[in-house]
């Protein structure tokens, strides 16, 4: 029995019959149906994977408990609204556990993080503080930095403060203890993976090939969960061949 640790990552969830058009418009690259959501949740559920929480990760990794069978870490980044009028509804549901990377400097706010050539002042799509507490029957909380900048760009106290002051903001509003980032556009030196190490993360995620050891478990890889995957792909890739399809992949956009 596979007892290695898939992470299925999420950016938005929009509603087939959603009325944020200009949301859907901007980030419709990132956007998986709810419809589909809910299908791959109850797949995994259907297929005996267990659902875990970073709380639980930190346990196995201090030898508490064992990693169980079939485990899998569902979470979305960004802080999206739609995480909470379309996927909270399906988690709380179905009682499956996630975790969200906010990005503190957009919450409350209207911002975009991509270019659109959509008028940000026309986009009201992120996460409240008020929608963010209310998650947390369901949710956990980590950081996706300040101002989702790329950190690769930044010095070293700049990115110290988009760790620290984003982890202190979000426990300020929330109460909730942050103990993993992830990092914007996936892209990290080894100094930025020393200095979250400082900073006292558990867990910083990046793109990779999605499968993680319990005895690994620190630097943690995504398997990105996107519009275009079709059931049988997603199986794809949370099976073992995900990382010869991934390799594939990359070869091919070489």
């Amino acid at each position: 029995m596979r007892r290695t640790l898939a992470l299925l990552g999420y950016h938005s969830i929009s509603h087939e019959s959603s009325t944020a058009e200009t949301h859907n418009e901007i980030y419709k690259h990132l956007s998986v149906s709810a419809g589909m959501f809910e299908k791959q949740m109850r797949w995994l559920q259907r297929h005996d994977y267990v659902f875990l929480r970073f709380s639980d990760l930190l346990e196995i990794r201090e030898g508490k408990r064992t990693m169980p069978p079939r485990p899998v870490l569902v979470y979305f980044d960004d802080g999206y609204k739609d995480n909470y009028l379309n996927a909270y509804p399906v988690l709380k549901r179905l009682g499956i556990p996630a975790t969200i990377f906010v990005v503190t400097d957009c919450l409350d706010k209207k911002k975009i993080l991509w270019e659109s050539g959509v008028n940000p002042k026309e986009a009201n799509i992120f996460l409240s503080w008020e929608e963010l507490r209310e998650m947390r029957d369901v949710f956990d909380i980590g950081t996706h930095t300040v101002t989702h900048r790329k950190l690769t760009s930044l010095g070293p106290e700049e990115v110290r403060e988009e760790f620290i002051q984003s982890r202190a903001y979000i426990e300020k509003q929330t109460g909730a203890r942050v103990i993993a980032v992830s990092y914007p556009k996936s892209r990290f030196t080894q100094e930025i993976q020393k200095i979250a190490a400082e900073c006292g993360f558990e867990f910083v995620l990046s793109h990779g090939r999605g499968f993680r050891h319990s005895a690994d478990l620190r630097y943690l890889e995504k398997i990105p969960v996107g519009p275009g995957d079709t059931m049988r792909l997603f199986t794809v890739k949370l099976s073992l061949y995900y990382p010869l399809y991934s390799l594939i992949r990359w070869i091919s956009h070489l």
